[in-house]
């Protein structure tokens, strides 16, 4: 077994690629595990990097668990893990291809690549399934300024129909097992890939949980307080979901409202305010677990060009960096003050 690794920490294991035709009716098995030494380092960075990228981190991805532990896909996949060889990764790859081309016969007609691979994340072992519809392009000679058409080109991570998987390996049904981004296209039903497919459920994140309970704990809080104590309360809110930090939700409520309680009757306060918060939160949110590590992704700044040719991203407690925008020319003026205090440093996206 061949293995390649990538710039950013991503290991390919294995990959099969199967063939849907959806026009003729017709499934193309693959034959072979491909030889992945010989793809080019580009075809990582610019092709199952991306995917993998708006996977885990695309708005459109969803953190997911499956239903039952007794999943179809969960017992192919382990059969693979006890022998992990190119003969078993073979035929999960088809068995996997198959059982998509199969269901999708009574929802959609688009033809498609199905690609099945072993990657290794942040040591971490993940199966990656990809399906994606082949398009068409155009391509220019630029010596002699000639035009040609050039079938079956793979679409990037940005278009708009593209169905894909990250499976953890390592199954554990407290936790989210799998990562899933559908890009639907106006013809087929939403969340067949999820539900009928995978069938597996969206589950709430850490990240998204933390968002939740912050701006409920605000919103809830915010308009009790005087107009200059909203200041102090969003301190408040911030200090206690520090990024990495361990929550427990009715200890976290309790903090917030201690630290806002006015003088006269402070346990009181604390005790009926915070109960009467996690009461409605929860009646609200029942699949809410009470604990979870705080994830934060409103502790940078980021201004980004039209198409994200350049990023420029810092921490927001900065207080000595100015950004001015030209709304005219679009253009950025990034000023610094006593930059030697600042490690920074340019990187190639």
């Amino acid at each position: 077994m061949n293995e390649v690794e990538t710039d950013l920490s991503i290991q390919m294991k294995r990959m099969g690629i199967a063939i849907i035709n959806m026009e003729q009716n017709r499934f193309m098995a693959a034959q072979q595990t491909m030889d992945i030494t010989t793809l080019e380092q580009d075809v990582y960075t610019q092709f199952f990097e991306q995917y993998i990228d708006a996977t885990l981190n695309s708005p459109k991805s969803v953190a997911c668990k499956f239903l039952d532990s007794d999943n179809d896909i969960l017992t192919k996949m382990n059969r693979y893990i006890e022998y992990p060889d190119d003969t078993h990764f073979l035929s999960l790859t088809n068995d996997l291809s198959n059982k998509l081309f199969q269901i999708m016969q009574n929802v959609s007609s688009s033809n498609g690549s199905v690609f099945v691979a072993h990657v290794e994340l942040i040591g971490e072992q993940y199966l990656l399934l990809l399906k994606i519809d082949p398009q068409d392009a155009v391509q220019i000679d630029l010596e002699t300024r000639d035009l040609k058409t050039i079938e079956n080109i793979l679409p990037d991570a940005f278009s708009r129909v593209q169905k894909c998987a990250l499976i953890r390996m390592d199954y554990n049904p407290l936790e989210e097992n799998l990562y899933v981004l559908d890009k639907q296209s106006d013809v087929e039903p939403a969340k067949f890939f999820m539900e009928t497919f995978l069938q597996a459920t969206p589950v709430a994140t850490d990240k998204k949980k933390t968002k939740m309970l912050m701006t409920e704990l605000y919103e809830t809080i915010q308009p009790t307080l005087a107009e200059d104590k909203a200041p102090l309360l969003q301190q408040v809110i911030d200090e206690e979901f520090e990024n990495g930090k361990y929550i427990e939700l009715e200890a976290s409520v309790h903090n917030i409202y201690e630290a806002i309680a006015p003088d006269d009757e402070r346990e009181n306060f604390v005790s009926q305010h915070s109960k009467t918060f996690i009461n409605e939160f929860t009646e609200r949110n029942p699949s809410f677990t009470p604990n979870f590590e705080a994830k934060r992704d409103d502790l940078q700044v980021v201004y980004k060009s039209e198409n994200n040719e350049i990023v420029f991203k810092y921490d927001k407690s900065l207080d000595h960096i100015d950004i001015q925008h030209d709304q005219m020319s679009g253009t950025y003026t990034i000023t610094i003050k006593n930059s030697d205090d600042l490690q920074f440093a340019l990187r190639k996206k």
